[in-house]
């Protein structure tokens, strides 16, 4: 009985987890939405001085 469930068990990570192994070949999906990264300094000044703008 074990031995019947593991070998469902195998089987149908098999079926379900196909894909789980393979290379992506894209750039990363959760890369997209988030902006350059080569002057993070910049970022941060320019974000501190619109913040300064609307508080005072």
């Amino acid at each position: 009985m074990k031995n019947l469930f593991k070998k469902l068990n195998i089987w149908f990570r098999n079926l379900m987890l196909d894909d789980v192994d393979k290379e992506y070949d894209g750039p990363l999906p959760y890369h997209k939405k988030f902006g350059s990264k080569k002057n993070p300094v910049e970022r941060i000044e320019k974000r501190f001085k619109e913040q300064k703008k609307s508080i005072g």
